[in-house]
């Protein structure tokens, strides 16, 4: 029942941000727009994707203390994970370098360019990983 649930609402949350989308990219805004004045559908999907991000952080927080009351000895898998993500998370951190560039305007700060560089390493690194890992389980399965 719950898996049942967990699909209708996951294909409902898929088709409105389908519709925010198509709204969206249908809106007429120009990359010369300097300020959107009745930008309602991209104010509605930047709120849905607050949303989304959200929900899915209450979901995997909830996800983790559920798992860790079931079965107590599996959530050091769990923890090993997490605890990757943050070296990941603190090299990336490591390699940004915050420089602001003229082009960004004057509200941009260093600390937010550093974020953004770092979010941008974190997701280079992670996709040489997953890259490797198929590489990896190919190879394997080869050998087998």
């Amino acid at each position: 029942m719950f898996g049942k649930i967990n699909n209708i609402l996951m294909f409902v949350l898929i088709a409105v941000g389908v519709v925010f989308m198509l709204l969206t990219m249908t809106s007429g805004l120009t990359p010369d727009d300097k300020f959107c004045t009745d930008c309602w559908e991209v104010n509605g999907f930047i709120y849905f994707s607050y949303f989304l991000l959200i929900g899915s952080l209450v979901a995997a927080l909830v996800g983790v203390v559920m798992k860790a009351v079931s079965d107590p000895k599996g959530i050091v898998g769990s923890l090993i994970g997490v605890g990757g993500m943050l070296v990941i998370v603190g090299i990336s951190y490591a390699l940004a370098d915050g420089t602001v560039l003229k082009v960004y305007g004057p509200t941009v700060t260093e600390t937010a360019v550093r974020w953004s560089d770092a979010g941008l390493y974190t997701f280079y690194i992670l996709f040489a990983l997953s890259i490797l890992a198929i590489i990896y389980t190919g190879v394997s399965k080869f050998f087998k």
